[in-house]
């Protein structure tokens, strides 16, 4: 009799501990949304971190990458924080907030390791921006610098002012800013830029060169102007309550591995950019060429045109903080 109570006891003890057991090995499922498209190189790299995430937490954390799932970015913020996926990547995280305008501001940079000092000295201010809005972030993208591609050969900024520029749509504000200054946007998603080329909607759009390979948006705008506007910066982020359900131990080792991500792409999307505009000129691209002091007299223009952001597209604060760091990297060249 003892010796068939003790069996009792001990399955009894088994069968109470089995959900804490299961609860304790259910994995952390997450969705990560974007509009990138499927196998380009980010989509790949994601992936990749995907495996690292499931290996390196022993199952723990699984990462599920759903690339070109969202039409648009404005629509995936929404949905973001609506808890669905639990995980993005925004190419124009603007977005979000405003305060990541500033490091699309035409011709502020002049080289990636520039842009990089600048990020890192803004990043805990992103940070604090992103907790606002219950997001965490894990890493910094980089898409390459955008170019002007038009129809037309366009040298200069007038010329750029006839054309039938693309901008994101739902950026009001930016809307207005380009009408101001005499340039005629249309505004339309980023899904739509094909249709809007194929059908004369628009005729110009800035873009970086591997962008524009991959979505063969050059093919109707095969005039590229070798002047780099802007860096295309992306982040990926996670919603805080799925964050906070992580243990803490697996989150440095998730943060670690979207590091080595963010650091390879940046070495990655550098060498992708040169082979694209070499492929493109391969088919057909015509790369229009600018002097020095044709270059010198855009940004001078350009400066003039983008110092109304400060305090209106982009917060004050923030425009002051990345205009002291990118001033203090150019000092200490």
């Amino acid at each position: 009799m003892k010796s068939r109570s003790l069996v009792v006891t001990v399955v009894l003890a088994a069968l109470l501990a089995a959900p804490a057991m299961l609860l304790a090995q259910r994995a952390t499922r997450i969705q990560l949304g974007s509009i990138l498209p499927a196998n380009s190189i980010w989509d790949r790299s994601l992936k990749e971190m995907a495996v690292e995430w499931r290996d390196e937490t022993d199952g723990r954390v699984q990462l599920r990458v759903q690339s070109g799932a969202f039409r648009d970015e404005a629509a995936l913020a929404r949905r973001l924080r609506r808890g669905r996926p639990q995980a993005a990547v925004f190419g124009l995280p603007g977005d979000i907030h405003e305060a990541f305008s500033v490091l699309n501001i035409p011709f502020f940079f002049e080289s990636d390791e520039e842009v990089m000092h600048v990020v890192e000295a803004l990043t805990p201010t992103f940070e604090r921006i992103l907790a606002d809005e219950g997001m965490v972030l894990l890493n910094w993208g980089h898409a390459g610098w955008a170019h002007f591609f038009t129809e037309s050969r366009v040298e200069n900024l007038d010329d750029l002012r006839r054309t039938k520029v693309f901008t994101a749509a739902g950026d009001d504000r930016m809307l207005q800013w380009y009408k101001e200054n005499g340039f005629d946007p249309q505004p339309l998603a980023v899904t739509d830029v094909l249709l809007g080329l194929n059908t004369g909607l628009i005729d110009a759009h800035p873009s970086p060169p591997y962008v524009a390979l991959l979505f063969q948006w050059f093919d109707q705008t095969p005039f590229m102007l070798d002047v780099p506007l802007a860096p295309v910066l992306g982040i990926t982020v996670m919603a805080e309550r799925t964050w906070d359900r992580i243990d803490p131990g697996d989150r440095q080792v998730l943060l670690a591995s979207a590091k080595r991500l963010e650091e390879q792409l940046l070495l990655d999307v550098a060498v992708q950019e040169r082979e694209s505009i070499e492929e493109m000129k391969r088919r057909g691209l015509n790369v229009v060429e600018i002097d020095d002091a044709g270059k010198a007299a855009f940004r001078a223009v350009a400066a003039e045109m983008t110092a109304s952001w400060r305090g209106d597209l982009i917060p004050a604060d923030v425009y002051d903080m990345a205009v002291e760091a990118r001033d203090a990297f150019r000092a200490g060249r």
